[in-house]
């Protein structure tokens, strides 16, 4: 996972994406946020990139890198790239994954499972405190 700095969050919503920021900005530790399994699909490669950045047409803060998933589709994933998404997750054979590493000064991550939190899962009124917890906790290992 080159390229990427920082624990791995996923991301669902703008509401997630700003939890993170500012998890991230508050413990002064870069973040790799991810987009839900599949996003590119249901929400567009452009919606997640204006979801994520800081002021439209403003990429995000220092330390903060973002990777939309595009599952097994490389239509999704060229389009991901034309945007001006630069790191993509794709769950494509290996050849495939080579001709995105061509195309992109980015990173191209492929479909294998990864340790990431996952901000749905503690989707509460505390889901920003324990994402905090959770990067605390990256931090010591």
């Amino acid at each position: 996972m080159t390229g990427l700095s920082g624990p791995f969050v996923i991301v669902h919503t703008i509401g997630h994406v700003r939890d993170a920021v500012a998890a991230s900005l508050k413990l002064g530790r870069p973040v790799t946020l991810i987009s839900a399994p599949g996003a590119a699909a249901y929400m567009g490669p452009e919606v997640f990139l204006r979801m994520t950045e800081g002021d439209p047409g403003t990429p995000p803060p220092e330390g903060i890198s973002v990777v939309i998933d595009c599952a097994a589709d490389p239509g999704h994933a060229l389009e991901a790239l034309r945007v001006g998404l630069r790191h993509i997750r794709l769950d494509a054979a290996d050849e495939v994954l080579a001709k995105f590493r061509d195309m992109t000064d980015g990173t191209v991550l492929d479909g294998a499972p990864i340790n990431a939190y996952d901000m749905a899962a503690h989707d509460d009124h505390n889901g920003a405190e324990r994402l905090t917890d959770w990067l605390q906790a990256e931090s010591l290992q």
